[in-house]
C-alpha cells in the first residue's frame, strides 16, 4: 500500500541518501572483482551517485567507522531531525492506520498504527523506500528472525507485509508501551535489584535467541523498553545473523553484511567484531556486559571523543572503574563479559542469566562473585606445551558444578601449592618460580575464604612426598596446585594443574601467558580461574582490586623476587642481600608497594637480637618509613600492615600495633606471618590463650615452618605449659637441626628442667651456628651464672662487653647476665639501655622469666605501659 500523500523535497533527499546506502551496502556483499560491474549496473547513467558511493567504498575500506555512532557498513545518525517522517499520521499500510511517528533508527522507520477492523494498537516498522530492494530484504530478514522467536522479554512479530512489487515493506509488532533503557538511564544507573532483574531477563532473552541460532549483534539501551510492570523487551533484530548448523560459523547467505563490514553499535561492539571478525554468542555477551555496566553505573564502559578513540579503548584499554557502590559479585559478572579474548567470557547468555539470578536470589556479593569468575587468557603458538583443558569452556563454573551436583571441587577448603617448576636452566630459576609461586598464595589467601598453606611447608613436605597423595595427606590438603613457569624476554607464562588429593588425578589444569610487563595481571589471572574453579568463597570484606593489575617493571618485579628469595633465608648475610634486591626494585618502581612493605620486614628483623645488626632505634624508623609508603602506595597490602603492626609492638604503642595486625588478618587470613607476630604482642601483654590461639592458626598455615613451631613452643612454655614446649622444640629441630632459634629455646627450656648438661649442649650448639656471635655468647653466660658456672659466666661477659665497644650487642642480653648475678647497678644501666633504643626484649618484660622482679624491672613495666 502506498503512503497517502507525495514525497516532499527532503524525502526526496532521504530517498536518495537511502539508494546510496543500499547501493553501498549491496556492493559491500559482493567480491571485489565483481563490484565495478554491479556499481555500474546501479548507477547507470547517474555519475553523481557513482561518485558518492566510490567514495562512500573507500572510505569503508579505510575507517572502521564509516558513518556515525551504529557501526553497520554504512550507518545513519539516530538524532532526531534529518529528514522528515515517510508516513503521515492517517496513512494506511495494509489493515493498518498510522497513528503517529515514533522513532527512527538505521534499519528504519517505527510508528504507532491501529489495526481497523480489531482496534489492537501496533507499531508498525518500514525501511527505505519502494526501490529500496536491500533495504526490504532487510526488513525481511528481521521478521523472518524475530518470527521463530517466542519469548516474553523479546517483542512479538504479528504480521509481515508489503511483498507485492511497489509496495512499502513493513513489519507489524507488538507494542510496547514504556520507556526505552537509554532514556531510562539519562536519570542514572537503576537501583541495584532493577539493575538485576532487567540483567536476567535480558540476558533469558539473548539465550533464547541463540537457542534458535540467532544472534543480536545491536543489543543496546536504546534497543530494550521497560514497560510499565518492569518488563525488559528486546527490539530490532534488524542487525540478527542467523548461525549455521555447527553454532560456530556464519552463514553468509543468512546476512546481508558483508565481511568486513561493521554490523552493530560502536560503543557496545565486541572486540573480535571490531577488527573485522566474525560475530557469535559470545559477541553479544560482550553487548549484555556494556549494558550492565550501564545499567549498574549509568555510563559507558569505554568511551572517546572521536570514533577512533572509542575503538582504541574498546581494543586496548580496561573498562572504567565501576562506581564503588556497584556489589563485588556483578562487577565480577561484567568484567567477565568485558573480556577482550571472546574464550575468556562467558560461553552462553544463560551462563550471565544463572550468575545475575543467583546474586539477587542470595544477595551474596562476596561469596557469589568468585564463583562465576573464571579466565582463560591467549596462548601464544611458541608456547603452546601440554596444558590440558579440562572442564569445558562452553560451561560457565557455577552452570558446570550445578549440572554435576557439586563434585569433588566443591569439597576443596585447604590448597596447597608446590613450587613451580622453571623450564629454563639458568641462575634465575629458583627464585623466579618460587617467587610466583608466594605471589600466588598471598593474593589467594586475600580473596578465598580458605586454607591456603604457606609455601615454605608446601616446599619442605614436597621435597619427602613419594606421590602427591601423600603431599596432600601431610599437609592436610584437599588439593595440590602444581605449575611449570615460561619465560621469554618479553612474555611470561605458567602452566597450572590442579590435582585432587586422595585419588591424585589431576581435576583441572590451563594455561596462562601475558607481556612481562603484566605478571601481576597473569597471577590475578590464575587466582581468579582457580577460584572459580574451586568453587571457593570469597571471604565477606575482601578487598579485591577490580580494576586489572598495574604493569610492573619485569625487572623491578625480578629484583623483588630475588629478595624474597634471601628474605626467607632469614640470615644476617641474606637479608643484607635482600635489602639490596628490595632496594633496586623500589628504585625501578617507586611505586610498586610489595617492595617497601618488603623493605619494612628486613629493617624489622635487623632489629631483632638473633639476627640483628644494629641497634632497634635506628631500624625501626626505616621500618616503620617504609612499611607507611607501602600502604600510601596500596594500602590493603596485608604485608605492609603487618610490618607496621611489628614495629608498633616494639615501640610500645599496643593498640596501633593489635590494630595493624588485626587489619592484615582481616586482609589475608592465609598470611602466617600476621598470625604469629600477633600471638607474641598478646603473649608480651599476658592474653596467653589468645595467643596460643594465634599462633596455631600460624602453625595450622605453615606446619613446616621453623619459626612458626619455634614461637609455639615459646607461647606454650611462657603459658606453663613446659612439657608441651620441649617436645614442640624437638620436632622443630626433627625438621632442621641447623635451626638456631629453635636450639636457643630448648637450651632455655631444659634450664627450666635443671637439665644442665644438655641446656650448655644446646647453648654451644647456637655459638657454633651463629660462627661465635656475641648474643649467643650472651647467652652461654646467663645459662653458666644458673648452672653454677661463675667464672666461666663472667669470663664470657668479659668477653661480649669487649665486643660491645666495636659492634651492636643486644643490651637486653647483657642485663640479663647481670641480673642473674645480682649486679643491680650494671642490670639497670644495661635496662635503661634496652629502654632507650626500644630493644625487642622489653616488650617481654611482663612475662620473661629469667627476669628478677625488682624495682628497676616494676619501673620499666610502667615506662613502656604493661603495668
Amino acid at each position: 500500500m502506498s503512503p497517502a500523500r507525495m514525497p516532499t523535497g527532503s524525502e526526496q533527499s532521504a530517498e536518495r541518501w537511502a539508494r546510496v546506502k543500499a547501493t553501498v551496502i549491496e556492493a559491500l556483499d559482493l567480491p571485489d572483482a565483481e563490484r565495478g560491474a554491479f556499481i555500474g549496473r546501479t548507477c547507470g547513467a547517474d555519475e553523481e551517485l557513482r561518485q558518492e558511493v566510490e567514495s562512500l567504498l573507500a572510505n569503508a575500506r579505510a575507517s572502521a567507522n564509516l558513518f556515525e555512532t551504529p557501526a553497520a557498513g554504512l550507518l545513519r545518525p539516530e538524532e532526531p531531525g534529518i529528514g522528515a517522517p515517510l508516513l503521515a499520521p492517517g496513512a494506511r499500510l495494509g489493515a493498518y492506520e498510522i497513528i503517529a511517528f515514533l522513532s527512527a533508527g538505521g534499519m528504519g522507520e517505527v510508528y504507532r498504527a491501529r489495526h481497523t477492523v480489531l482496534g489492537r494498537p501496533v507499531a508498525i516498522k518500514i525501511v527505505g523506500t519502494r526501490a529500496d530492494l536491500t533495504a526490504k530484504r532487510r526488513l525481511m530478514r528481521e521478521a523472518q528472525h524475530a518470527s521463530v522467536l517466542n519469548h516474553p522479554n523479546i517483542c512479538t512479530i504479528y504480521e509481515v507485509g508489503g511483498d507485492g512489487a511497489g509496495d512499502v515493506p513493513f513489519i507489524v509488532m507488538e507494542l510496547v508501551d514504556g520507556r526505552s533503557l537509554r532514556d531510562r538511564l539519562r536519570d542514572g544507573a537503576l537501583p541495584l535489584p532493577e539493575a538485576l532483574r532487567v540483567g536476567v531477563q535480558v540476558a533469558d532473552a539473548l539465550e533464547h535467541a541463540h537457542r534458535h541460532e540467532i544472534i543480536h549483534r545491536d543489543l543496546k539501551s536504546s534497543n530494550v523498553v521497560m514497560t510499565d510492570s518492569g518488563q525488559a523487551i528486546v527490539l530490532d533484530f534488524g542487525l540478527a545473523k542467523r548461525l549455521s548448523h555447527g553454532g560456530s560459523e556464519l552463514s553468509r547467505d543468512s546476512s546481508l553484511t558483508a565481511t568486513g563490514v561493521l554490523a552493530g553499535t560502536l560503543s557496545h561492539m565486541a572486540p573480535e567484531v571490531l577488527v573485522g571478525g566474525e560475530a557469535d554468542a559470545r559477541s553479544d555477551v560482550w553487548a549484555l556486559g556494556v549494558l550492565l555496566y550501564e545499567l549498574a553505573s549509568g555510563e559507558l564502559p569505554f568511551t572517546g571523543r572521536t570514533p577512533f578513540e572509542t575503538s582504541s579503548a574498546i581494543l586496548g584499554d580496561s573498562p572504567r572503574r565501576l562506581p564503588p557502590h556497584v556489589p563485588l559479585a556483578l562487577r565480577l559478572v561484567i568484567e567477565r563479559c568485558l573480556s577482550k579474548a571472546p574464550a575468556s567470557r562467558y560461553q552462553r547468555a544463560a551462563d550471565v542469566r544463572d550468575a545475575l539470578a543467583l546474586i539477587a536470589r542470595r544477595n551474596a556479593w562476596p561469596v557469589v562473585g568468585r564463583l562465576l569468575i573464571s579466565t582463560r587468557w591467549k596462548r601464544w603458538a611458541r608456547w603452546t606445551v601440554a596444558a590440558v583443558v579440562v572442564g569445558g569452556l562452553a560451561v560457565s563454573a557455577f552452570a558446570l558444578r550445578a549440572r554435576l551436583g557439586g563434585q569433588a571441587a566443591g569439597r576443596i577448603s585447604t590448597l596447597a601449592f608446590v613450587p613451580m617448576v622453571w623450564t629454563e636452566s639458568d641462575s634465575t630459576s629458583e627464585y623466579y618460580a618460587r617467587g610466583i609461586t608466594e605471589a600466588l598464595i598471598d593474593r589467594l589467601g586475600a580473596m578465598a575464604d580458605a586454607r591456603i598453606m604457606a609455601p615454605a611447608s608446601s616446599a619442605r613436605a614436597a621435597e619427602t612426598a613419594t606421590s602427591r597423595a601423600e603431599l596432600a595427606r601431610r599437609l592436610r590438603a584437599d588439593a595440590i596446585v602444581e605449575g611449570r613457569v615460561r619465560r621469554s624476554p618479553d612474555r611470561i607464562a605458567v602452566d597450572v594443574r590442579l590435582i585432587e588429593a586422595k585419588q591424585g588425578r589431576v581435576i583441572w589444569s590451563d594455561a596462562f601467558e601475558r607481556d612481562t610487563r603484566q605478571v601481576l595481571a597473569l597471577e590475578d589471572d590464575i587466582v581468579r580461574a582457580l577460584i572459580a574453579e574451586i568453587r571457593l568463597e570469597t571471604r565477606p570484606g575482601a578487598h579485591v582490586e577490580l580494576a586489572p593489575p598495574r604493569a610492573v617493571n619485569p625487572e623491578a618485579y625480578e629484583a623483588y623476587l630475588q629478595g624474597r628469595f634471601e628474605w626467607n633465608q632469614r640470615t644476617k648475610e641474606s637479608l643484607t642481600r635482600a635489602v639490596a634486591d628490595f632496594s633496586r626494585a623500589a628504585s625501578l618502581d617507586p611505586t610498586y608497594a610489595p617492595a617497601h612493605a618488603a623493605l619494612a620486614d628486613c629493617y624489622n628483623q635487623f632489629g631483632t637480637q638473633m639476627v640483628g645488626t644494629g641497634s632497634p632505634s635506628d631500624f625501626r624508623p626505616r621500618a616503620a618509613a617504609a612499611a607507611v609508603q607501602a600502604l600510601q602506595l596500596d594500602p590493603y597490602s596485608a604485608e605492609a600492615h603487618a610490618a607496621l603492626g611489628y614495629v608498633r609492638h616494639y615501640d610500645w604503642e599496643w593498640a596501633d600495633a593489635e590494630r595493624e595486625f588485626r587489619k592484615a588478618i582481616e586482609l589475608n587470613p592465609s598470611y602466617p606471618l600476621a598470625h604469629l607476630w600477633y600471638a607474641n604482642l598478646l603473649m608480651s601483654r599476658g592474653r596467653l590463650v589468645e595467643a596460643l590461639g594465634q599462633v596455631k592458626l600460624a602453625q595450622d598455615l605453615d606446619p613446616f615452618s621453623l619459626v612458626v613451631n619455634t614461637n609455639v613452643a615459646w607461647v606454650l612454655q611462657v603459658s606453663g605449659r613446659d612439657s608441651e614446649a620441649l617436645a614442640q622444640l624437638r620436632q622443630t629441630l626433627a625438621l632442621d637441626s641447623t635451626y638456631v632459634q629453635a636450639h636457643m629455646r630448648l637450651s632455655g627450656e631444659l634450664e627450666h628442667f635443671g637439665q644442665f648438661d644438655a641446656a650448655r649442649h644446646e647453648a654451644e650448639t647456637v655459638l657454633r651456628l651463629t660462627k661465635g656471635s656475641a648474643t649467643a655468647l650472651a647467652g652461654l653466660s646467663a645459662l653458666d651464672v644458673t648452672s653454677g658456672r661463675t667464672a666461666d659466666a663472667r669470663r664470657e661477659l668479659a668477653e661480649v662487653l669487649e665486643r660491645a665497644r666495636t659492634q651492636y650487642v643486644a643490651p637486653g642480653a647483657i642485663a640479663i647476665i647481670y641480673a642473674k648475678l645480682g649486679d643491680t647497678v650494671n642490670q639497670d644501666l644495661w635496662l635503661t639501655r634496652a629502654y632507650k633504643e626500644h630493644s625487642n626484649a622489653m616488650a617481654y618484660l611482663l612475662v620473661d622469666r629469667q627476669w628478677i622482679h625488682d624495682v628497676t624491672r616494676e619501673r620499666l613495666l610502667a615506662a613502656v605501659g604493661l603495668r
